[in-house]
């Protein structure tokens, strides 16, 4: 499969009991339907950082592709943009087709993270949780 943003290709790294594809130029990866909830049951924190630790970040060639994001999976279908997350707002470029997801660097991390947070709002009583996450995130 080749990287929507960049055209490199992407390459296959497991991450637990999940497979998810990266691209070794622009450090984007492509997740297939339902991996990204896997990757959250999971559990899982600081993914990116893990797999660039584990895996290293060989080098690639940047190129540049012209339009629209394409889908690594049904390649003529076009990536449509939403935001999502509860706690802090990210960019996730989807297929309507087969429904995988691309994330840009440090995106995978953030909906982690805000997974993370979301559970301990539930678990800690809501509201002091959720603000003492805002406050830490305006600190940084």
């Amino acid at each position: 499969m080749k990287c929507p943003k960049c055209g490199a290709g992407l390459t296959a790294l497991p991450v637990d009991d999940v497979t998810v594809d990266k691209c070794q130029s622009c450090d984007g990866i492509w997740l297939e339907y339902g991996e990204l909830e896997k990757l959250r049951e999971s559990g899982a924190q600081s993914v990116e950082e893990m797999l660039e630790a584990e895996f290293g970040n060989p080098p690639a060639p940047m190129t540049s592709l012209d339009g629209y994001l394409r889908c690594p999976h049904c390649v003529d279908i076009g990536l449509r943009t939403n935001y999502v997350s509860y706690m802090q707002p990210v960019k996730m470029d989807h297929c309507v087709q087969c429904f995988g997801m691309w994330l840009d660097k440090n995106e995978l991390d953030k909906l982690l993270e805000d997974k993370k947070q979301l559970d301990q709002v539930q678990v800690n009583g809501g509201m002091k949780a959720m603000l003492a996450g805002m406050m830490a995130r305006l600190k940084k």
